[in-house]
């Protein structure tokens, strides 16, 4: 598990690094078409990290299908994602109805140096029955993503962003025994998404 982590450490600076250099890169005329003909091809999948706390399975895929300009301001994410069961040690049954929680960030360079940040939040069920099924339930959620207000960000504008998801999906269970409750959660850093 040790080495599992030092890996996953060792491998964060080549991440930050393409995820700066897509930046960079947007900051160029050529740069900036270039990306957008890209995030126009990608299918938007991304596998997300999955674990769980307590007996948790784990959300397994993230995707963001489509993204929005909201009121010439906000963008409107649409973020589907499975998940498996969780074992409740309190009642040693199996959870698959849980309540989900999503959150969404999305930074996009919009002219010249000018880069708009923002963030939302979704709250929601979730059907984690990944496993118990043939074909695992797609959850979906719609998260409203505003620019920061402190410190302040310009508007979104139609074009090419990176965002970053997470999702963790918990029982709707009261624990009375002080074990914690058992949750999933997943998340997907850095996906290329194009606001329309």
């Amino acid at each position: 598990m040790f080495k599992l982590k030092r890996s996953a450490i060792s491998l964060l600076p080549i991440a930050l690094a393409a995820v700066v250099a897509v930046v960079a890169m947007s900051t160029t005329a050529p740069g900036a078409a270039a990306l957008r003909t890209i995030a126009g091809k990608l299918a938007l999948n991304a596998q997300a990290a999955g674990g769980g706390g307590g007996g948790g399975g784990g959300v397994d895929s993230i995707a963001i299908p489509s993204a929005t300009l909201t009121a010439k301001l906000a963008v409107t994410a649409t973020v589907t994602y499975t998940c498996r069961p969780v074992f409740d040690p309190n009642t040693n049954t199996l959870d698959v109805v849980l309540s989900s929680q999503i959150f969404s960030s999305v930074q996009e360079r919009t002219s010249g140096k000018t880069v708009a940040n923002g963030s939302g939040i979704a709250f929601g069920n979730a059907i984690c029955d990944e496993g118990l099924v043939p074909t695992a339930t797609v959850n979906q959620a719609t998260v409203l993503v505003t620019p920061d207000v402190f410190p302040a960000s310009g508007p979104f504008k139609k074009g090419t962003a990176i965002a970053n998801v997470q999702v963790i999906a918990c029982p709707n269970t009261f624990v009375a025994s002080g074990f914690p409750p058992p949750c999933d959660f997943g998340s997907s850093i850095g996906t290329i998404i194009s606001i329309k």
